[in-house]
């Protein structure tokens, strides 16, 4: 099955313009990208979150905490929790991706990043979260099997970010979170089931950032 995260280069398309940054999430016009290398360490936290998970095809669920999570990542595009049975997901045609995914290999995570001088910028442009969302974004609309596609702002791991939420015709649901901490742009993006991608959101919005070992840090 085709993976809905575009793994091209974000020096592909010209930018759009978003949406001034507001209070929650607001509507804006953003893009999508893609991933990079791999290592994972196993977390141990409180259990101060809960999700649920479920199958394709399957009513039932199972709540998880991050005490059933790894972390996973690298420092150079971040560390998330996932659950623990997830795992690592290689793409023979894309050899720098970082993926990890369900043991069926259908919801999977992605994780990238993105640093001015390996990002072409067209006249007029500057390097930032914005331009990359606007980017993937604009990826995302011209992409034939897209059913739905919203841009927002919204709060992640303490930082400002946009939010890209899409739909697919296969019933594919995809979360794409770009954000920027000091001079590097990252990218955390989840697809699957729709219940898996709302599930997920709480532990991927706590549980990102810099530090290998502490979710959220």
């Amino acid at each position: 099955m085709k993976n809905k995260i575009l793994l091209g280069s974000v020096t592909l398309l010209s930018a759009l313009m978003v949406a001034a940054c507001g209070n929650g999430e607001k509507k804006a016009t953003e893009t999508a990208a893609a991933p990079t290398t791999e290592v994972t360490k196993e977390t141990t936290v409180a259990p101060t979150t809960t999700a649920q998970t479920t199958t394709p095809g399957s009513s039932s669920t199972k709540e998880i905490s991050l005490a059933d999570t790894q972390r996973v990542g690298n420092e150079t595009l971040g560390y998330v929790n996932v659950p623990k049975d997830w795992v690592v997901l290689k793409d023979p045609n894309n050899a720098e991706t970082f993926q990890y995914s369900s043991t069926d290999k259908y919801n999977i995570l992605y994780l990238n990043s993105y640093s001015k001088d390996k990002v072409k910028l067209n006249d007029g442009e500057t390097f930032g979260a914005e331009l990359i969302a606007n980017r993937i974004f604009s990826n995302l609309k011209s992409d034939k099997d897209q059913t739905s596609l919203q841009g927002v702002r919204a709060d992640f791991a303490g930082e400002k970010a946009y939010l890209i939420k899409a739909t697919f015709s296969d019933g594919k649901t995809m979360f794409e979170w770009i954000l920027q901490k000091g001079d590097k742009v990252y990218l955390v993006a989840i697809e699957g089931t729709e219940e898996m991608v709302k599930s997920l959101r709480p532990v991927l919005e706590q549980s990102w950032g810099l530090d290998s070992k502490t979710p959220g840090q």
